[in-house]
């Protein structure tokens, strides 16, 4: 394992790895090794941890610039100083910048604030030359043009090594709420999450967890109170809760089960969603996921579920399996690139160094 501290040791390595076609796998905390198909034995590891600093913010301008190895958690511990954060919650509280970044990870939130690509306004990245580029900037006005920089968002390290990036933040909301109705069963609760979408109120997330359904509210004291009056007119009974001890508790995945993703318009969801050890969806998202007990037919059960979604214009792909998972490489990791996404690797990456084989071919 490799462990740098700078942008030009980074770039460096990678430049003397790709002159000779070694391939190189950049790592964080490690927390998305299970999130895709796993590395080539021979690959070089490229410890990134050691870039975590915070190297710019501008609380007057909601702006911030930190490097890729820094934790999640670290950088919101310093931006709440200033009563601010990004408003991201993606799963494991040990998530650097750079694994969230490259896998597009989010969480129960994101109905509200959106992804990191909502937030994102630049990148500093080493491509598979051992090149440095930028694209964006440090503000949140930008000349016109393509956004390159957010085609590394859930590209797995495939297109470059970020090692840093720009965000624009929020003030941190007075108060954050979870409403907490309890339900007979997944099916019930996503019906109920369907019923508040259709409210006139601004929710910031609708989960539903097996038999519970949890409402999102966050804002001014008068915000959480309207939603809390309004939705006790749908005459079901809920329990208030801290939304962030809430949305912490939900945050860690199993790393023993198969998890399957399920995407299809909010009502065909429920329809589309198998049963499992654990079934939880971004109601208004439409996005539902699965964790699913290890077993030899599993590949052809999921096979039958994609073919199920599809038929409806939805998709199922498997987002994260343990190492061991016999035949792993052959699960349905995600949509093939496309012609678009092959000459930008071939650009960017001629030598197919970095990350090789983490993305669907």
């Amino acid at each position: 394992m490799h462990r740098f501290d700078s942008e030009a040791a980074v770039a460096d390595f990678v430049r003397r790895c790709g002159a000779r076609g070694q391939p190189v796998h950049a790592v964080g905390s490690g927390t998305k090794l299970l999130h895709a198909p796993l590395p080539p034995a021979d690959a070089e590891i490229l410890a990134l941890r050691g870039l975590d600093r915070i190297t710019s913010h501008e609380p007057g301008d909601l702006v911030v610039t930190v490097q890729c190895g820094a934790r999640l958690s670290d950088l919101q511990a310093q931006l709440a100083a200033h009563r601010q954060w990004l408003p991201v919650d993606p799963p494991y509280a040990e998530a650097t910048i750079g694994g969230i970044l490259a896998t597009n990870s989010s969480g129960p939130r994101r109905f509200g604030y959106g992804t990191m690509r909502d937030h994102l306004i630049g990148l500093r990245v080493v491509d598979g030359r051992g090149v440095v580029t930028r694209s964006g900037g440090r503000v949140v006005k930008n000349v016109t043009g393509y956004d390159l920089h957010k085609l590394h968002i859930g590209a797995f390290g495939t297109l470059g090594v970020v090692t840093e990036a720009n965000f624009k933040v929020r003030p941190l909301p007075p108060v954050a709420a979870a409403l907490v109705f309890q339900t007979e069963s997944f099916e019930a609760a996503h019906a109920l999450l369907l019923e508040v979408y259709g409210l006139p109120l601004g929710p910031v997330a609708l989960e539903a967890v097996d038999g519970a359904a949890i409402v999102g509210v966050e804002g001014s004291e008068a915000v959480v109170e309207r939603h809390v009056r309004d939705l006790r007119r749908l005459g079901r009974a809920f329990e208030v809760r801290d939304g962030e001890e809430v949305w912490s508790a939900m945050r860690d995945l199993p790393r023993d089960a198969v998890r399957i993703r399920i995407g299809a318009r909010p009502h065909d969801l429920p329809a589309l969603v198998p049963g499992g050890l654990r079934r939880r969806a971004h109601a208004g998202n439409g996005i539902a996921r699965v964790d699913l007990a290890p077993a030899p037919d599993l590949p052809a059960r999921i096979a039958e579920w994609r073919a199920r979604a599809e038929a409806r214009g939805g998709y199922v792909v498997v987002e994260s399996a343990p190492a061991g998972l016999p035949e792993r490489d052959r699960l349905p990791w995600g949509v093939p690139q496309n012609r678009l996404a092959g000459a930008i690797r071939e650009r960017w990456d001629p030598g197919v160094v970095l990350n090789r084989g983490r993305m669907a071919v």
